[in-house]
């Protein structure tokens, strides 16, 4: 018998790795999770990468990696193969999600900023240290905002934009992580900051 007489033919697999990555994006957008797992492997170095640059932060691009994939999960039903590859659709909506971290960033910096050129809120009861009746109400809002955050937020805030300690500082003197400092407060600024605008505060 000839060498090879019973072998089974096989049909070559796809050297093009963009209709592979096409094949597993509209598997993903029927909810198999296991194609899902594999499309995060090929895609999520190439999208932690950019998040690292446009972020300059390891802890939020790791964040921004995990929400990105997650909206990616959730919009993979909208993906259509004719008009982008499945890479490219998904560098696209990763980088619209960035950019809109980016720009909350920036507005969440001025609000800080705006609000510790003011006074501590620790400090409301002292009227020597309020102008105005304008100062005074905008600190009085600062201070019943913060009081409704968790109390490990509170601290880490206080820590963070009242004594002038670095973050790498209020781990140390905490006893906490790094990443965990880091996570808490820019999380917890998020949360104060979407408190504030629902009171109307304007930065």
């Amino acid at each position: 018998m000839a060498a090879g007489q019973n072998a089974v033919w096989r049909m070559p697999e796809s050297n093009n790795p963009q209709s592979s990555d096409n094949a597993l994006l509209e598997r993903v957008a029927e909810g198999d999770h296991a194609a899902f797992a594999e499309f995060y492997d090929r895609v999520s170095g190439p999208l932690y990468s950019m998040a690292l640059r446009m972020l300059g932060n390891e802890q939020e691009a790791q964040d921004a990696l995990q929400e990105g994939m997650e909206h990616l999960w959730r919009k993979a039903p909208g993906f259509d193969s004719s008009r982008a590859a499945a890479f490219s659709w998904a560098v696209m909506l990763f980088r619209a999600r960035l950019i809109d971290r980016v720009r909350r960033r920036a507005t969440q910096d001025r609000l800080i900023d705006n609000i510790t050129a003011q006074t501590d809120p620790a400090d409301c009861d002292d009227a020597t240290a309020i102008e105005s009746l304008t100062r005074r109400e905008e600190c009085s809002l600062v201070r019943r905002v913060m009081s409704a955050l968790r109390a490990e937020q509170q601290e880490l805030l206080r820590h963070a934009f009242f004594t002038g300690l670095t973050q790498q500082e209020i781990a140390d003197q905490t006893g906490r992580p790094l990443g965990t400092v880091k996570t808490v407060i820019r999380r917890a600024l998020l949360e104060l900051r979407d408190r504030l605008s629902k009171e109307g505060y304007e930065p």
